[in-house]
């Protein structure tokens, strides 16, 4: 015996399907002369009507409601592929001043006003991470472990292949100390005075 539930569904799967079929018949008519498309009969008819499908509640739903991210876009100058200008600022704590670091990457190497230390290390890490990286969003629903790693922030800053960037790090819990060492190569490690 078909449950009221399955016969909703069915009836919607059925709603759906014709509604498609017509839209298709449209598209197939102009220009078309022999495309025309009709709608497939219920491969398991029932003698019971369909009912209309009430909305789920939040309980039955397991639709995600979290919208896919957007894939990062081209750049609008291919030549910005392989270049980056950073400003790299990072405080040791709360109370210090912040340094100050300069990072040009090109496509043939490491730029004139750079002024970080290791900086084939650092420009290779942007490459590797890209502009995505710098503007992510941390995730609210992220588990993240309750570790302290030390006082250091740190804000990275400019453009990563024609895009603009902006990233702030710290080393407040499991999820930031992550994202430091990721970028480790640019900001040194975490926890180094």
């Amino acid at each position: 015996m078909e449950t009221a539930r399955s016969a909703a569904v069915r009836g919607a799967c059925l709603l759906t399907g014709s509604v498609l079929a017509v839209l298709l018949a449209g598209c197939g008519a102009t220009g078309n002369p022999g495309t025309e498309l009709t709608a497939a009969p219920p491969s398991s008819p029932s003698s019971q009507p369909a009912v209309p499908s009430p909305m789920p509640t939040a309980s039955e739903s397991s639709m995600s409601t979290d919208s896919p991210k957007p894939a990062p876009s081209l750049p609008s100058d291919p030549a910005a592929v392989g270049s980056s200008m950073l400003t790299i600022s990072i405080r040791q704590n709360p109370e210090a001043e912040p340094v100050e670091y300069f990072l040009e990457c090109t496509p043939d190497g490491i730029g004139e006003t750079t002024t970080l230390p290791n900086p084939a290390a650092a420009c290779e890490a942007v490459k590797r991470l890209g502009a995505a990286f710098f503007n992510a969003e941390p995730d609210p629903n992220q588990m993240c472990t309750q570790q302290y790693g030390g006082p250091q922030t740190a804000t990275i800053k400019g453009t990563v292949d024609g895009h603009r960037v902006y990233a702030s790090f710290s080393a407040t819990d499991g999820c930031e100390i992550a994202r430091w060492n990721a970028v480790e190569s640019i900001l040194g490690p975490a926890g180094a005075n």
